[in-house]
């Protein structure tokens, strides 16, 4: 007998099974010879339950490590042992790198736009010191008592390349095209040629100083892109 809360329950009401009536679905206990709630009689001969199911024989992995990406095992087939692998160097796969800064305004345009100008002035006086272009020629036309090729018309490119400078790489800062070459390149050309294309339509002498103009600018622009980005921000 077993007590429960003090009312005692035979030890045969607790194992007693319960079985489904076939014609209602009903619960009955197991032996009733009719069920309970449809008077059915109950089926005397209960079906077995099924076997268990075998259990799946587990095959031995001697190289579980290999299914956690954290372990690198020994090789078996050269005497290695499997029960002493080695965490995998994953950081060794990748590249730490500094994601350079490419946002820009025109402060940093006149930083950069001012050396540029200043190194494009230097290249664009070796060229005039052979070669006579529109802004020597205006510049002459201007003041006909200086030497085309002189030290003074050097002055006058200098300050000529460095207002260009200023005004390209301003233009840069506020496109936000200045840390990148291609496109800084491609906008300084632009504006080198719309700059070249008012001195020969002031001087009257062709076209050719549009692409001056144009080659001068495409070298300050792109100046200005590497003196930006490899001087000030070390990208």
């Amino acid at each position: 007998m077993y007590e429960n809360e003090g009312v005692s329950t035979p030890k045969s009401e607790l194992t007693r099974m319960y079985v489904a009536c076939p014609n209602c679905g009903n619960l009955n206990k197991q032996g009733e010879p009719n069920c309970y709630s449809c008077g059915q009689a109950m089926p005397t001969d209960i079906p077995p339950p099924p076997p268990a199911a075998p259990a799946e024989p587990v095959e031995e992995n001697p190289w579980q490590a290999n299914l956690d990406i954290r372990v690198q095992p020994l090789n078996p087939s050269k005497g290695g042992d499997p029960t002493k692998g080695r965490f995998k160097d994953l950081a060794s796969r990748y590249e730490a790198r500094k994601i350079p800064q490419t946002q820009a305004n025109i402060g940093h345009g006149l930083r950069a736009g001012i050396p540029a100008g200043l190194l494009t002035g230097a290249m664009m006086c070796a060229f005039r010191k052979s070669q006579v272009d529109d802004m020597t020629r205006l510049a002459y036309r201007k003041n006909p008592k200086i030497d085309k090729h002189g030290s003074q018309m050097m002055g006058y490119t200098m300050c000529y390349d460095l207002f260009l400078g200023v005004l390209i790489g301003a233009a840069l800062g506020l496109s936000n095209l200045l840390c990148f070459y291609f496109e800084a390149s491609r906008a300084g050309a632009v504006l080198g040629a719309l700059a070249g294309g008012v001195l020969s339509f002031i001087v009257g002498k062709g076209f050719m100083g549009v692409a001056i103009g144009a080659i001068e600018g495409l070298v300050l622009g792109w100046l200005a892109s590497a003196i930006e980005n490899k001087l000030f921000r070390g990208n």
